[in-house]
């Protein structure tokens, strides 16, 4: 395991400066992911950063405080004046890439968005820093000239305005013979001209003097939780070699390999959300359709489903005024009647998330793998997390209108062995409560309704099939042989600090407020995130390619 993961658990954010020394740049800084990866991978002090968005800055002085702070456009940057004078080591750029990436799809771009790495070349020119490291989407591989988008039965030019067409609205066609501005134009790339500005971004940074290298990572592959694809750029004129670390984490990892980390790792279980039923804004039929799809690929159907305990385990009493007691002490007296006094209480947890982007392709995927790429365009961020929440039922005998199931376990996955009268025990059993027993029914329900592609019904209606007498018609998961029955389904979106955690920033990483104490919302947090690099991918390319290694290397302070 390379050393930049090892610095992410002791990651620090106050250095000791030596003015003397070759600085580090990061421009489009954002929240501070990009300068978090080149601090933890050349272990030293980004010197100064730059982001047009106020609040996004604000994070970043929060939690690198060390570095000087402008607010501005890039291009309005002096890179000399904000370099004071000093050589620098390694210049970091993040252009915005909404307007390269196919999430936009059929959107219109815009050719100033396209164009903001070519600040790059300016930044270069100016300062010719040792190292330059660029981030971005595939996408822009493809970089390349734009050209009106024109309507298919017409040929014209379909404008930017839209308009009302029945109860759609629409961008309006231009009219025979209309002249539309380009700044009015509905812009696509022109598949003719694929990559030109790319090969044209690249030639002019070798013809600098620099030998331009460029590779798709996946943040898993280094040891975040997502599976975020960026293409990383990598640029060099000091004679030194461009190297490519390794992954190491791997998805079919060999023996002595380590696998991705799981998303599990990044959510807070003490939080399940609010339940899908009898909420007082119904989810969406479509939402609804997804999470049935999910519950039966992750939970029913999942040979080995990922199971959370919700709470421990304990031993409640049947009679008088006893509260229990927790599963690890020794059971109390067993009696003959009521088939035991002794019930299991201990619902059980099978998560799994689900996204709200990309509404032609929206997926559902098991807690164990790594989140997807977080979006910071989605209002509220992507990510839900779906929980259904079991009860055991197992084999007791019982009446239809009072079912009895036995249950038991020593730990939640391992069954406890079935006490019995013959052996001077009685029947450890737990009864399905009215509540837990409408709620089951209510899920099968769901399911029924939701799943496949029928028309989606009223997911609180009754099914003539289910009864209290049917209880094969409850949705049942069997683990180790034993009967589990989901009573509810709990979904909430993913909150700003498990977002941050699975995009690999190191767990004290501040979100909450700015520099200056102004809170920032969750809107903000959100936004920021999608927008970060993950910091493990960038640790990587720095700790592989440093500039400084001949140097005195900076320590943090108070690091051990």
């Amino acid at each position: 395991m390379t050393s930049f993961i090892k610095g992410l658990d002791s990651f620090k954010t106050q250095f000791e400066l030596n003015f003397s020394e070759k600085i580090i740049v990061d421009f489009f800084a954002g929240g501070g992911g990009a300068s978090t990866g080149l601090e933890i991978g050349l272990n030293r002090p980004v010197f100064a950063a730059v982001n047009h968005n106020p609040k996004a800055l604000s994070m970043h002085e929060m939690n690198h405080p060390h570095a000087k702070h402008y607010v501005q456009d890039v291009f309005a940057v002096d890179p000399v004046a904000i370099c004071e004078g000093r050589p620098v080591g390694w210049f970091h750029a993040s252009p915005d890439c909404t307007h390269h990436s196919q999430a936009a799809g059929g959107q219109p771009r815009k050719k100033e968005i396209r164009d903001l790495s070519w600040v790059v070349l300016k930044f270069a020119g100016k300062v010719r820093p040792d190292v330059i490291s660029l981030e971005n989407v595939k996408q822009i591989l493809n970089w390349g000239p734009l050209i009106a988008k024109r309507d298919k039965a017409t040929g014209r030019v379909i404008t930017l305005e839209k308009i009302k067409v029945g109860n759609k609205t629409i961008h309006r066609v231009a009219e025979p013979g209309e002249h539309v501005p380009r700044h009015n134009q509905f812009l696509v790339p022109n598949p003719k001209l694929k990559s030109k500005t790319w090969k044209h971004f690249v030639k002019s940074l070798e013809n600098l003097g620099y030998v331009v290298e460029w590779k798709k990572l996946i943040a898993a592959d280094f040891g975040a939780p997502t599976t975020r694809e960026r293409l990383f750029l990598v640029a060099r004129c000091d004679g030194k070699p461009i190297v490519w670390q390794e992954p190491s984490f791997l998805k079919a990892p060999k023996r002595g390999q380590k696998k991705w980390r799981s998303a599990a790792e990044c959510i807070d279980f003490t939080d399940l959300g609010k339940s899908i039923f009898d909420r007082p804004k119904p989810l969406a039929d479509a939402t609804l359709k997804r999470i049935a799809r999910g519950l039966k690929k992750y939970v029913l159907e999942c040979e080995k489903p990922y199971f959370v305990n919700q709470t421990t385990p304990f031993i409640s009493r049947d009679f008088g005024t006893s509260t229990g007691h927790e599963i690890t002490d020794p059971l109390a007296t067993t009696t003959s009647t009521f088939g035991g006094h002794s019930s299991l209480v201990c619902p059980i947890l099978a998560p799994y998330l689900t996204e709200f982007a990309n509404a032609s392709q929206q997926r559902n995927w098991s807690i164990e793998q790594p989140l997807s790429t977080i979006c910071a365009q989605v209002k509220g961020g992507h990510h839900g997390l779906v929980v259904p929440m079991l009860i055991h039922a197992g084999h007791g005998e019982g009446t239809p209108d009072k079912p009895r199931w036995s249950s038991g376990c020593d730990n939640i996955n391992d069954p406890l062995g079935t006490i019995t009268t013959a052996g001077g025990r009685s029947l450890v059993s737990a009864v399905l409560s009215k509540e837990n027993l409408d709620g089951a029914l209510r899920v099968a329900s769901f399911l029924i309704n939701f799943y496949g592609n029928g028309d989606a019904r009223d997911i609180t209606a009754p099914l003539d099939t289910v009864t209290t007498k049917d209880r094969l018609a409850l949705v049942t998961v069997w683990i180790k042989g034993e009967p589990w029955v989901i009573v509810d389904i709990c979904m909430r979106m993913l909150h700003p600090k498990e977002l941050y955690k699975a995009q690999g920033f190191p767990e004290g990483y501040v979100i909450s407020h700015g520099h200056d104490g102004t809170p920032l919302s969750k809107k903000d947090q959100v936004h920021m995130v999608g927008n970060s690099v993950s910091p493990m991918p960038m640790a990587a390319i720095a700790e592989a390619n440093n500039p400084f290694a001949d140097e005195k290397i900076q320590k943090y302070r108070g690091a051990v």
